[in-house]
């Protein structure tokens, strides 16, 4: 009975021997799968699209994500060199990551899919010869009010201080593109920070912030779904996601100019998996791919071929396609170096 028993002992410690051994291989063969460090705003590409990729490729992608600017730049310091090997965010941070060196000159010959980009659309002032990024996808920041609760058209800046929306506004959580909006609000140049467009834009905010319910750089358009805020300064598509749950949504362009920004996508100088970086960002200007970027996050789309998969629905909305009014009185945000930090202070002094 004890050699029986021995015998019963020694096959289920072979046997739990075998099962570490494989989940050892299992373990390896994770270790040695091809990857992609992908760093991007929230809610900007699809499960579906990340799981296309790599059903495709075979190659997995990590991804970070931020809500805000700030948020991106904290995470990109605070982590070793080479963490990340793309990155997908604002324009006007081109210059200053190819200034510094976070990010290569691309290698346009393995990117075949970028002659679906409007060529319009290319050129843009901090990157004129597209050498060191690509348009993901243009932000456009309107005015979304419930005319079931707001009866007033507020299509400018100025009407957004009225004393009656104390509390009742959600706002994008942008400093940078939130004082863009204020200095136009107040007639002066987007990227001016002079002493008197600093003074302006304080005056402006000191009056907007007390309306505002919460600066939300997440997804604005949940508050006003729940009917939290009937009142929202966010970007198009978060107030096209807002509307079709909520048609009684109406969406403004402010007449005192238009906020249009532009997010890039740049592979790091650093990265350890150039290759598959460089798979993705061709993946992702795909004329397929990139409209169905589009159909669940309905930003205003550079990719030509795209915008024949999604239609007329989509190039008719003014929201995914704006007219030419407000696209000719918008903004471009340049590269201010230094002189971020003086929007920085002022956020930080009346936001807290």
């Amino acid at each position: 009975m004890k050699k029986m028993w021995k015998r019963i002992v020694s096959l289920v410690i072979l046997a739990n021997c075998a099962i570490a051994l494989l989940a050892g291989c299992g373990g390896a063969q994770d270790a040695s799968k091809e990857e992609v460090n992908l760093m991007i705003w929230t809610e900007y590409i699809p499960d579906s699209v990340i799981e296309g990729f790599e059903k495709e490729t075979g190659v997995v992608v990590n991804m970070t994500t931020y809500a805000s600017p700030d948020e991106m730049l904290a995470k990109l310091k605070s982590s070793k060199e080479g963490t990340y090997d793309m990155i997908i965010c604002p324009e006007n941070y081109v210059p200053i990551f190819s200034g510094d060196g976070t990010i290569e000159e691309l290698d346009k010959s393995k990117l075949s899919n970028m002659e679906n980009l409007d060529p319009s659309l290319l050129g843009r002032e901090n990157d004129p010869e597209n050498t060191f990024s690509l348009p993901y996808m243009f932000a456009t920041a309107v005015i979304a009010v419930d005319t079931d609760v707001i009866s007033e058209e507020i299509d400018s800046y100025d009407k957004l201080l009225n004393e009656a929306y104390k509390d009742q506004i959600v706002a994008i959580e942008d400093s940078r593109a939130m004082y863009a909006m204020a200095a136009m609000a107040k007639g002066f140049d987007a990227n001016d920070t002079s002493d008197e467009a600093l003074a302006a834009v304080e005056d402006y905010w000191s009056k907007l912030f007390p309306n505002i319910h919460v600066f939300d750089g997440t997804s604005p358009k949940t508050e006003m779904i729940n009917g939290e805020c009937p009142i929202g300064l966010m970007y198009g598509a978060e107030a096209l996601l807002a509307q079709k749950e909520v048609p009684s949504i109406k969406c403004y362009y402010p007449k005192e100019g238009t906020y249009m920004g532009a997010d890039a996508m740049m592979i790091t100088s650093a990265s350890g998996n150039k290759e598959n970086a460089y798979t993705l960002m061709n993946y992702i200007m795909d004329g397929d791919v990139s409209a169905a970027i589009s159909a669940e996050f309905p930003y205003v789309n550079p990719n030509l071929k795209a915008l024949n998969v999604l239609g007329s629905d989509y190039a008719d909305n003014i929201l995914t396609n704006p007219p030419t009014e407000a696209k000719e009185n918008s903004c471009t945000l340049k590269d201010i170096g230094d002189e971020t930090s003086k929007i920085v202070n002022l956020w930080t002094k009346l936001k807290g």
